[in-house]
């Protein structure tokens, strides 16, 4: 196995249940969480300033902080930028991979591991690079305050509680240079426009104005091997083809960091000669446009989850209706 990492020397530390610190406040960049549902209620953040990492759980209607564990990061300060710099990268992540048992060096990665998805879109784009960042924990003979090559690292214990509440290719590691603290009803208020642009976005596909749809997307926007002007010939064909196309969202989850956004619902796709139901991630940005935001990217996976289907089958839908009375 690689060393991804690197090794540490001998301490402890052990976890801080810290809920009452920040009550009816929670970190900036979770402008909307997950009920459990569709999409994991949990989301951990990473202050890199105070080394923490919070537990955050939105299950009951209200984010709260849920516990607060002591952590270990590059040894180096700073956002990451190439690869063996020794700095934890800063941005919106997902584990990708849990690894445990006889594969894992227990030494250098305890008793579990999580994989990220860094580099990300977002990253790449940046020219950022680098690989092998983790979450993972490490030996208890071992301190936790010598710095890893970028990898966030836990207690053996604090992962294996860290583990109960993520979901793989779900749940969103958000890594802080400094996690600003804000009331909840300000963070409600920040999904708004996010939510109006989705829904004018939606409209715009739904009535096949392809002009109106396609500004929704940056001038450097890729999907897949095609860029901006290839993809627009894409969609006009199919909408020119179709004589009906009707789409409908479930409410996302969305999360920011500094002004980038990745806002993730189930799409169903139906037009009078094709239908698709899938997982959508748009990767936005804060932009000077009159919307306010625009599409760099975007990725969809077709699923089967019947709980969705359902789900997507009554009322809790997103931007189905004009969405500007919310303002």
């Amino acid at each position: 196995m690689l060393l991804l990492c690197g090794i540490f020397s001998v301490s402890r530390a052990s976890a801080q249940d810290q809920t009452q610190d920040h009550k009816g406040e929670m970190p900036a960049g979770l402008i909307r969480l997950g009920d459990g549902v569709l999409f994991p209620s949990f989301a951990l953040v990473v202050d890199k300033s105070k080394k923490k990492i919070h537990v955050i759980d939105s299950s009951s209607g209200t984010p709260v902080v849920v516990e607060t564990y002591d952590s270990d990061l590059g040894k180096l300060s700073g956002d990451k930028r190439a690869s063996g710099d020794s700095r934890t990268p800063e941005g919106i992540y997902f584990l990708q991979k849990a690894l445990e048992g006889p594969g894992l060096d227990s030494y250098k990665y305890g008793v579990k591991a999580f994989t990220t998805d860094y580099p990300n879109i977002f990253d790449l784009r940046e020219g950022k690079s680098g690989f092998g960042i983790w979450l993972h924990a490490i030996s208890d003979s071992q301190t936790l305050e010598r710095g890893s090559k970028g990898c966030v690292v836990v207690r053996n214990e604090t992962i294996k509680k860290l583990a109960q509440n993520i979901t793989l290719r779900e749940t969103p590691l958000m890594i802080f240079d400094k996690v600003q603290w804000v009331p909840f009803d300000s963070i409600k208020k920040e999904a708004e426009p996010v939510l109006q642009a989705i829904g004018e976005w939606r409209k715009a596909w739904e009535s096949k104005d392809m002009n109106a749809y396609i500004n929704f997307y940056a001038q450097d926007f890729k999907f897949g091997k095609m860029n901006r002007n290839t993809f627009k010939r894409y969609k006009t064909e199919l909408a020119e083809k179709y004589a009906t196309i009707k789409v409908q969202l479930s409410m996302p989850v969305i999360y920011e960091h500094k002004g980038r956004f990745v806002v993730r619902f189930y799409q169903d796709y139906v037009s009078n000669e094709h239908a698709d139901f899938g997982e959508k991630t748009l990767y936005m940005v804060k932009s000077n446009s009159s919307r306010g935001f625009e599409i760099l990217d975007e990725t969809w996976q077709e699923t089967t989850n019947p709980k969705a289907k359902s789900f997507l089958a009554g009322d809790k839908l997103c931007c189905s209706v004009d969405t500007k009375s919310s303002n």
